[in-house]
This record gives structure tokens, sequence and C-alpha cells, in this order.
């Protein structure tokens, strides 16, 4: 009798990502993100020659609301960092406010980043690529506006990479010093 016990292949994902029920959250929100970005791009296209036929103010401020939402979403994702310090941080236990133990508080915070850490990152990158597409094929110079762009795009590729590997603990910390570049030119962009 041959046993009927299912045979399964490793995934590509599988070799970063051990944990099967975080694997499958990272494809998920990863396919999300992939089929936003690729709507995002269909809608351009479709919709090109009224994009081109508007202002060229109207479409600076259609452009920025890809870069403002992805932003306020970075800070979300980026603020795991600070708060998971804090967690680390000796002199937090004991602390209260009124009744509330701070550490509880931020230990909460810390598990609700972590948790939705990726998802929220991955959903951000679709955004910032829609930004950088609307931004290329209108007008696009060689200013330090669009150059910083470009860098903080070209970081964000490399940090979601590590980010991969930060599941398995072997970025030797890339995945932390990536963001704070990609932080770094990320605000530039956004400040000039």
């Amino acid at each position: 009798m041959e046993s009927k016990s299912k045979i399964c292949h490793p995934s590509f994902l599988s070799k970063f990502i051990p944990n099967p029920k975080e694997r499958k959250n990272v494809i998920f929100y990863l396919a999300l993100s992939i089929c936003l970005t690729v709507a995002g791009i269909l809608l351009i296209s479709a919709y090109r020659e009224v994009l081109m036929g508007m202002n060229e103010e109207s479409y600076k401020e259609f452009l920025k609301q890809f870069g403002s939402a992805a932003r306020i979403i970075y800070f979300v994702v980026l603020s795991i960092f600070p708060v998971f310090l804090l967690m680390k941080w000796k002199g937090l236990k004991g602390v209260k406010w009124k009744d509330v133990e701070i550490k509880r508080l931020v230990q909460f915070v810390g598990k609700l980043l972590r948790k939705w850490h990726v998802p929220l990152a991955l959903l951000a990158s679709a955004g910032v690529v829609l930004h950088g597409i609307l931004a290329i094929i209108r007008d696009f110079h060689w200013d330090f506006t669009n150059i910083t762009g470009i860098l903080s795009s070209i970081a964000l590729f490399f940090l979601i990479s590590m980010g991969f590997k930060r599941f398995k603990r072997k970025d030797r910390a890339w995945h932390l010093k990536l963001a704070i570049t990609f932080t770094v030119f990320f605000m530039i962009h956004a400040s000039f």
C-alpha cells in the first residue's frame, strides 16, 4: 500500500522565511502589492493622454499623492526600530503613567508593529513604484529632487532584499543600515 502523504516542495521564500504562517502572510501581501502595482501601471497606460493633458501643477499634486501616502506608511514601518530599542531599555521597567505600566504599552505597540512591518512596507513600496513611474513619464529632469528619488528607490530595492534575509538574521544588520540610508534619501527627496 502506498502512503498518501503529501510531498512538500520548498518554495522560493522558504529559504528566507522559515515560519510557514509568516511566509504565507508575506506571500499574500507581496502578491497584493504586485497586483496593485500592475493595476496602477495599467491605469496609467490607459489614461496616459489624460495625464499628459493635465496642467503641470495638477499633475505634480497628483504625483505627490502617491509619495505622500507612502511616506506616512513608511514612518509607521520605520517606527519599529525606536520601539524595539525602547523595549530593550532597562530603565523602562516599573515606569508608570497614571495606572498604566509603560513597558506593557510599549510591548503591545511593538507586537503590532512587528505584525504589520512587512505588509505595510510592501504596500508602500507599490505606491513608490507608481510615484516613480508618474515622475518619469512626464517632463523628467536630472535635478536634485529626481536624483534623490532615484537614490532612495535604489536603497529601497536593497532594503527589501535585505529584509528577506532579516527573517533568518543573516543580514548582518544591513536591513537597519539600509533603512537609515533610505530614510535619509527619501526625507531629502520629500523636502525639495
